[in-house]
């Protein structure tokens, strides 16, 4: 049996009921790890059976809970680690703003 990655990013706590659903599912998965603390962005990383579809593992995850978590799912690490580069950028405070907030610092 062969394996494929898939990497899911979300809103924070969203991994234990995410495995507890695919527990629940009839899929092939093994559960893995990613160690990345320098990102403010909640990911859980899983194995799939090579066999099957991506979309197999969204339905047996559930609506319910991609639509709460806000959950996106890369099966490739490239996709992965640019959505990860794109959530820092945009995380990130421009000169304007931090000005306006040393501003307000010195006004208060």
């Amino acid at each position: 049996m062969n394996w494929r990655t898939i990497y899911i990013t979300g809103r924070p706590d969203f991994q234990d009921e995410v495995r507890k659903k695919l527990e629940h599912s009839k899929l092939a998965f093994m559960p893995g790890y990613v160690d990345n603390t320098t990102t403010n962005v909640t990911h859980d990383l899983y194995w799939l059976d090579e066999e099957t579809e991506l979309r197999e593992m969204k339905e047996a995850v559930g609506g319910k809970l991609v639509w709460k978590y806000r959950l996106k799912f890369y099966a490739s690490l490239e996709a992965f680690l640019q959505s990860q580069e794109q959530t820092a950028k945009t995380a990130e405070l421009s000169q304007d703003d931090l000005d306006l907030m040393a501003h307000m610092r010195d006004v208060a």
